[in-house]
């Protein structure tokens, strides 16, 4: 059974949720149902939150796939101070010098179609190195004005 923690808060348009899932596929659709749950409440359409529920699980997988990592850190907010906003990011604590790459699939492959899919989606994204020195952030921000 899953067991995810959380901490939510909100200040001044900024609304944010943190959970972390065990690195596991089961995780990818609590990290789905997580961001289902949340968005509609802090006042999303329809539209973001297919759209931010598509994003994290593409990041989320990434993470699941390519790093290394036990648990996955993931980190949903809003943000109305700038132009309404979602940010969906995730974290992993592998080793890896370096972020995810968009690639471009070939017409049979069953993979690689993922960061294509959150570069459609998102206004911008990108990836930094995590806070405890190992490990990495992909983010991304979605516009929902």
């Amino acid at each position: 059974m899953l067991r995810p923690t959380s901490v939510g808060g909100t200040r001044l348009g900024l609304r944010h949720e943190r959970f972390q899932l065990p690195a596991h596929g089961a995780s990818v659709a609590a990290a789905r149902r997580r961001v289902r749950s949340r968005l509609p409440g802090w006042g999303f359409g329809a539209e973001v939150c297919d759209a931010a529920e598509l994003v994290m699980s593409e990041l989320f997988t990434n993470a699941l796939v390519h790093t290394g990592t036990d648990q996955i850190l993931c980190v949903i907010r809003a943000d109305d101070s700038a132009g309404r906003a979602v940010y969906v990011e995730v974290a992993d604590q592998g080793g890896g010098p370096v972020g995810p790459t968009a690639r471009r699939a070939g017409a049979d492959e069953e993979s690689g179609r993922g960061l294509m899919l959150v570069c459609a989606l998102a206004e911008a994204w990108g990836d930094r190195p995590a806070g405890a020195g190992h490990g990495r952030v992909v983010w991304a921000r979605l516009r929902a004005d």
